[in-house]
């Protein structure tokens, strides 16, 4: 039995070292991408992905350890012939592996991907475009690798008997180490598997690349369902959608009015989880469970007909940052490759002097979270390991901590600053144990239970801002991250169930806006356009946005959901199902001509999104 924990406790280092030796190669091949680029960033690339390397060395020991079982009761010759061979198999496909994604950063700048596994219908051609002193240099790094960690694994006794010891122990060994195989595997005992951003950590899209495990990285490509490859959206000639969006995305005359009391403040972003219209007074919403917004309304500028693109916090954060919109069934900020070929609002920021940070007391690797923060260029990123946290969801540590901990940190940042701060405790299930005078077990009571829990913190922390030094100097921006069906059952593809509250307020605020609303149509792509324009910054990169405060372009709000997509402005409103091709919400029925003409720019909208979406990897 010794025998057994010794022989996979030396596979374990061997695969390490296997994985180890890959990276390093990787940064080798990479030097030119290097520069600039400090050791302890080169030791941080090792450190994180040791975790995905892990991950990795368990799947593949697991089924070993399950191979092995009955090794620990009698040898069977076939099986330790298995486990060999299909070790040296698993050795030369990730040496390949290897060499492909060096292969591939010098060419593309990336790893394997879909496109570039769809090039292997091509062989001839893809070889083509390699140069032969390439090539041979490629192939001699693949052998190279087989060859020393082939030696290295003969050098492993693979035959010692695994059958001596206690009946009970090898029993108990048999069970144990493929459960800790498994736990390995899927990056630890937290509530979510590693995933792919695990090795996202810096802006330096080399280090995150070679932080990826090269065959984790291939076998979940093999394991997902292929991506959109064309457009299942296609409504009209390429050409007539492009001149409808251009027509509807005009580059504009500017804002015509300043919504600021100095040229360049402190931005505060606070993103509001789930909340919906439906529970905002001011917004014809439930009286009572957001008493808190409302009073804030009276010092803020209320936008009364904005909506959320999609109905996830990614494409939230993505289109409020990126102004891209939500897709129907897809997410761009979970395929690598795309997301970081988006225009960064925080890059623009961050060359006018801005320092930026983002504050979340959850796990900001869920959902590549935190590889597109990194690759928008964020300064610094907080999550749930940034602080200790007395009380938490599932979801994160409760809203009053996360605000209590963004007072701490503002109160020495470097201003100017942009901050996001993105609350957790209203999200679903709703089951934070706070009782804010709702009664009932109803999935709408303890909605409206958590997103009162939340007002009630939200007002707290902004009371306590206005002591803070430098809340006079800042514009305060509240919007949710998407709506929700609930309290209301709203259908998802709803008008309502996207219809969500955005207030501009804060110090920088003029005073002669404070009360005051805005019934120009948007939705979260319109952000990046309008703070930038007020800010005096360039904002063409994000065409998809709308300056709110430039009357010069039309404004309209466009979402996205499965199959389908809204679009609204001041005319109309038309909800539309693509796999049904019918009309779910037809809006006004006096108004014929402007629900047909709202059709076919919503329409043409949706084409050039997932024209854009497949083109960003070509």
């Amino acid at each position: 039995m010794k025998n057994w924990w010794r022989w996979f406790l030396l596979m374990a280092l061997w695969w390490m070292g296997l994985f180890l030796t890959e990276r390093i190669l990787f940064l080798f091949f990479a030097h030119n991408k290097l520069h600039g680029i400090g050791w302890q960033a080169f030791v941080g690339c090792q450190i994180h992905g040791l975790p995905m390397d892990l991950s990795t060395t368990g799947y593949i020991l697991l089924l070993s350890a399950l191979l092995c079982v009955p090794l620990l009761f009698r040898e069977v010759a076939w099986i330790r012939r298995t486990i060999f061979l299909s070790t040296a198999v698993v050795l030369v496909v990730t040496a390949i592996i290897t060499s492909v994604d060096i292969g591939l950063f010098e060419a593309w700048g990336s790893r394997i991907d879909r496109k570039a596994i769809s090039y292997l219908a091509f062989p001839k051609e893809a070889i083509a475009s390699i140069s032969v002193k390439w090539l041979l240099t490629l192939i001699a790094i693949a052998l190279l690798q087989i060859a020393l960690f082939g030696w290295l694994l003969m050098r492993i006794d693979h035959r010692r008997s695994f059958t001596s010891g206690p009946l009970a122990a090898r029993i108990a060994s048999a069970v144990l180490l493929p459960a800790l195989c498994g736990i390995a595997a899927r990056g630890g005992l937290q509530d979510l598997p590693i995933e792919k951003s695990w090795s996202y950590f810096s802006r330096h899209t080399v280090l995150n690349l070679a932080a990826l495990n090269g065959l984790w990285n291939t076998l979940e490509l093999a394991a997902q369902p292929a991506d959109l490859e064309r457009n299942l959206y296609v409504a009209m000639p390429t050409a007539e959608a492009d001149r409808i969006f251009h027509v509807q995305h005009p580059p504009g005359a500017g804002s015509s009015r300043s919504i600021l009391k100095i040229a360049r403040p402190n931005i505060l972003l606070i993103m509001l989880e789930s909340w919906t219209a439906d529970v905002i007074e001011p917004l014809g919403g439930d009286s009572g469970v957001t008493p808190q917004f409302t009073r804030l309304c009276k010092d803020g500028l209320l936008f009364d007909h904005f909506y959320s693109t999609g109905f996830r916090t990614e494409q939230g954060l993505c289109a409020l940052i990126s102004a891209f919109p939500s897709q129907p069934t897809t997410t761009i900020i979970r395929n690598y490759g795309k997301f970081d070929r988006l225009p960064s609002l925080v890059g623009v920021l961050g060359s006018a002097g801005y320092r930026s940070t983002y504050f979340y007391a959850g796990d900001v690797a869920f959902a590549n979270t935190r590889a597109y923060l990194e690759a928008m260029g964020f300064d610094k990123v907080h999550d749930e390991n940034s602080f200790p946290i007395r009380q938490r969801t599932r979801w994160g540590a409760f809203d009053e901590e996360l605000f209590g901990f963004h007072l701490r940190e503002s109160s020495t940042q470097q201003q100017p600053f942009f901050n996001i701060i993105m609350t957790a405790t209203s999200h679903e299930p709703f089951d934070a144990p706070v009782h804010e005078g709702f009664d009932g077990r109803s999935d709408p009571q303890l909605y409206r239970n958590t997103v009162h829990y939340t007002d009630r913190c939200l007002g707290a922390f902004l009371d306590e801002a206005k002591k803070e030094e430098w809340y006079a100097n800042t514009l305060i921006l509240i919007v949710a991250d998407h709506g929700h069906y609930l309290p209301h059952y709203r259908d998802q593809s709803s008008a309502a169930r996207h219809r969500i509250p955005f207030l501009i307020a804060g110090g920088a605020l003029r005073d002669e806006l404070r009360g005051t609303t805005d019934s120009t149509f948007a939705c979260h792509v319109d952000v990046p356009a309008t703070l930038l324009s007020q800010l005096g910054l360039d904002h063409r990169a994000f065409d998809w946005s709308h300056d709110l405060f430039d009357p010069s372009v039309p404004h309209s709000a466009f979402w996205t959901f499965n199959d389908g997509f809204g679009i609204a402005d001041s005319s109309q409103c038309v909800v539309f199902d693509e796999a049904g091709q019918r009309i779910l919400e037809p809006g006004d029925s006096a108004r014929m001509a402007d629900q047909g003409r709202l059709l076919t720019i919503g329409k043409a909208h949706l084409q050039v999104l997932i024209d854009r979406y497949i083109g960003f990897n070509q």
